[in-house]
């Protein structure tokens, strides 16, 4: 494990190679490059070859334009984000512009634009939920016909691909543009209550296949204290065995257990996969685990950052953060995947939350040959800022050097989608199941969720016929 006194001096390094990199301007060939003047993504690039695309105006409408071009370069993520598109645009001949629309406004923004024939955009990305309304609305180009854009390349997200891909036609990508490394959930545990509660090694725990949320839930409870002295752990005051944002918690629960509210079958068809008997198990001991156990402090996601890092809970399940509270944290803290349902579940499952970003093409894009050709070369470099991400957790925030293991081995290489996140903004029927759960774990309107999902499950079956049936037209 890291000595905390290093941990302090790497940070105290790390804040002057940001001075260093902040200095250095727009210019290409800045930080990303290293001593030997190599920019970093040519390593990925080796058997490119380049096509002349006569000076082509490629147009990216994204609400997170600072991926593709930032305001300030004040890191070598930044740095790196110049450097590619200028790569990109000097090796194909074309000019990227790029449009900030919130996720919010995306749609009203799009819909009608792209319903009077304009392209609006050659690449559209937006958050998951976001993203459901415009898959609705019909108005996505089938990514699977462009001739120039091979999905099955491992540098494009292939669960995104798989997700998407309904009817016959694959509708949305994922990329390392977002390599979602900030919208994955995870376990943070407070190592000063690990260790006065006196606990075994919990890294050994999670690659021994033990750690499962029986497991959580144990020592959840150990780690609860009556501090106002009322005779319950009920407030603020007391301590807590976790702290997360409800909805969040109750989406990264079943994911972790390696739960599907949806899922797609081998015909292009989606379907409502949560009622099976296991499923049933997981999403009762769900709701147990938020009515009955009294280790969880419920809320929204504000106030969550604050309740850990004070010291006021032994773990806090949230998505992979560095933020500066974290950074200030008095106590040592660590992080470990989200646990397994039980040790025969095959991997751990890291949850990748709802608004994470995933991208697309209007089905007015009449460009698809160039658009193509430049997704595919900027999907190609931008490996290298998912390389960046990862070092910098490493180098910047993390306390412990198993925390590195827990990340590359656990975490980011097992990734968890949910076909409802992205589904949610095509029909409100089609929510139905989260939103059974919302009220049966942060509302306590009842406990049967399986009767409670049950009860919809014909008008599921008819929002999604009429969804499938919209999308073929």
């Amino acid at each position: 494990m890291k000595n905390k006194a290093l941990k302090l001096l790497s940070l105290g390094l790390a804040s002057l190679v940001m001075l260093g990199t902040a200095g250095c301007g727009k210019s290409g060939g800045g930080s990303s490059g290293g001593k030997s003047g190599k920019k970093v993504f040519e390593e990925y690039i080796k058997d490119e070859k380049a096509v002349d695309l006569k000076g082509y105006k490629f147009k990216i409408v994204d609400f997170n334009t600072d991926v593709w071009k930032p305001d300030t370069v004040d890191d070598t993520r930044k740095q790196l984000s110049i450097d590619i598109l200028e790569d990109v645009e000097k090796k194909f001949n074309c000019t990227i512009e790029v449009e900030s629309v919130d996720a919010k406004s995306l749609f009203s923004k799009a819909q009608p634009a792209i319903m009077s024939g304009n392209k609006f955009a050659d690449l559209i990305g937006t958050t998951e939920w976001a993203y459901g309304q415009l898959l609705g609305g019909n108005l996505l180009a089938d990514l699977s016909k462009i001739e120039t854009l091979d999905l099955k390349q491992d540098y494009f997200n292939q669960q995104i691909v798989n997700l998407t891909t309904i009817n016959g036609g694959t509708y949305a990508f994922s990329a390392d543009f977002d390599a979602h490394l900030y919208t994955q959930m995870i376990v943070y545990y407070n190592a000063a209550i690990w260790e006065e509660l006196g606990l075994p090694d919990p890294y050994q725990l999670v690659r021994d296949g033990e750690w499962t949320w029986d497991k959580l839930l144990e020592y959840a409870h150990k780690a609860t204290r009556d501090y106002d002295g009322n005779g319950i752990v009920d407030s603020e005051s007391d301590r807590w065995g976790v702290v997360a944002g409800s909805g969040d918690l109750i989406s990264a629960m079943f994911a972790g257990m390696d739960g599907k509210f949806y899922d797609v079958d081998e015909n292009g068809n989606i379907y409502l996969s949560c009622l099976d008997a296991q499923s049933a198990e997981k999403l009762t001991f769900i709701t147990k685990f938020f009515q009955n156990e009294n280790v969880l402090y419920k809320r929204e996601n504000q106030g969550v950052m604050d309740m850990f890092t004070q010291g006021k809970s032994l773990f806090m399940c949230r998505i992979n953060s560095n933020r500066e509270e974290l950074k200030d944290m008095e106590n040592d803290f660590g992080i470990l995947p989200l646990p397994k349902w039980n040790k025969e579940q095959d991997t751990y499952k890291s949850y990748i939350n709802h608004n994470t970003k995933i991208y697309s093409i209007p089905n007015t894009n009449e460009n698809t040959y160039e658009a193509g050709i430049i997704i595919t070369a900027l999907a190609r470099r931008y490996q290298s800022y998912t390389d960046l991400g990862l070092e910098e957790f490493e180098d910047v925030l993390y306390r412990f050097d198993e925390d590195s293991e827990m990340l590359r081995k656990y975490i980011n290489a097992e990734k968890k989608y949910e076909l409802l996140d992205i589904l949610r903004g095509v029909n409100s029927t089609i929510l139905k199941p989260y939103s059974v759960m919302i009220d049966a774990c942060v509302n306590n309107k009842f406990s049967d969720v399986v009767s409670g999902i049950t009860s919809y499950k014909d008008a599921i079956g008819i929002a999604l016929q009429e969804f499938g049936d919209n999308l073929s037209k």
